[in-house]
């Protein structure tokens, strides 16, 4: 995935997911704004550690067939 995509897609769920649990902080649960937290900096990071998958290159030809 190009690099712009993923700056684009990882500002957004920060911006989404950050506003949503800064929302829940002032409430009676605010453990569910630390979760979200959590899961907007897991969610990015994992973006950028985690490869992309991709197709396998077959060598023999056979692509399946029976």
């Amino acid at each position: 995935m190009p690099v712009k995509i993923k700056l684009f897609i990882s500002l957004l769920a920060l911006v989404v997911v950050g506003g949503f649990s800064y929302t829940n902080l002032d409430g009676i649960h605010d453990r569910i704004g630390y979760v979200g937290f959590a899961l907007a900096c897991f969610m990015v990071l994992a973006m950028w550690i985690f490869p992309e998958t991709g197709q396998v290159k077959r060598k023999d030809g056979n692509h399946g067939a029976a």
